[in-house]
Formats: structure tokens, C-alpha cells, sequence
């Protein structure tokens, strides 16, 4: 009897062990397809014949990394991130370690994110309710790359 109960419980270890934690948030590649800029009520969409991006953001476990291009008209830069990331709900925080921009490193970033299927949706700057910074923010548009 022991050595049923032994292994029994052997076995229901390396199952729990193998199970791992369920994931949580966005995993996998997704690239971007719209970013615009909201100041007060005026709209700045950033995919126009002027101002062209290409921008793939990839999630697994919790930590993520964004890669882009972006051009303007004869003036090429590049942008990255990369960091780990809590999700509450929808209230999306990013721990910035490594960014384009020295000066974001080390900080945190408060996101709205929403995801419907194959679309995620990024809003920021948002206060700890959720709700965007009226001044201006960012409404980032991704589809998951299959």
C-alpha cells in the first residue's frame, strides 16, 4: 500500500511539475499595424506615405521585446525594448531594462492592454485605473503574427 501511495504521489509531482504555471497575458509575435498620438482631441495617425513603421513586439513568460524601423521621410532610426512585464486584469506594467531611449531604463511603464482574438491593443500613458493621460497618449494597434 505505501508503494502505491508513493507512487501515486511520484506521479502526480512530475505531472504538476511538467503542467508549469498557466500563462498569463500576451505570448508570442505580434506586429504592429497602427500608432497614433492622441494630444487633447487632436489625432496624429504615424502610418501615413510619410511616416512609415515596421514594428514586431514578442511576449513569452513574462518578458517581452520590440524591435522596430521607422522612417520618416529620408531618415531611418531604430527602436527597441526589452524588459518583463506584470498584468492586472488589463492594467499592463512593463519593467524597462534595456531601451532605445537611456533614459527609460529602469523605469516602469503603465499600459491599458486589451486583447480581442487576433488584435492587442496598447494604450499609454494610463494612471493606475486605467484611464489615459487626457494631455497625450499612445493607442498602439498589433496583430498576432501566425
Amino acid at each position: 500500500m505505501k508503494n502505491i501511495i508513493l507512487s501515486v504521489l511520484i506521479i502526480w509531482l512530475i505531472m504538476a511539475a511538467c503542467a508549469g504555471p498557466g500563462k498569463k497575458g500576451p505570448q508570442g509575435t505580434w506586429r504592429m499595424v497602427q500608432m497614433q498620438m492622441v494630444e487633447g482631441k487632436r489625432v496624429t495617425n504615424y502610418f501615413s506615405e510619410n511616416y512609415k513603421i515596421s514594428q514586431t513586439k514578442m511576449w513569452d513568460g513574462n518578458n517581452f521585446i520590440f524591435v522596430g524601423k521607422y522612417e520618416v521621410d529620408t531618415t531611418t532610426t531604430y527602436r527597441f525594448g526589452v524588459g518583463t512585464f506584470t498584468l492586472n486584469g488589463n492594467l499592463y506594467e512593463e519593467n524597462i531594462k534595456y531601451h532605445f531611449e537611456k533614459s527609460y531604463e529602469g523605469t516602469k511603464n503603465l499600459i491599458w492592454l486589451e486583447i480581442r482574438n487576433d488584435t492587442l491593443l496598447h494604450i499609454f500613458p494610463v494612471d493606475k485605473t486605467g484611464k489615459a493621460n487626457v494631455t497625450r497618449h499612445w493607442i498602439e494597434k498589433y496583430v498576432r503574427v501566425k
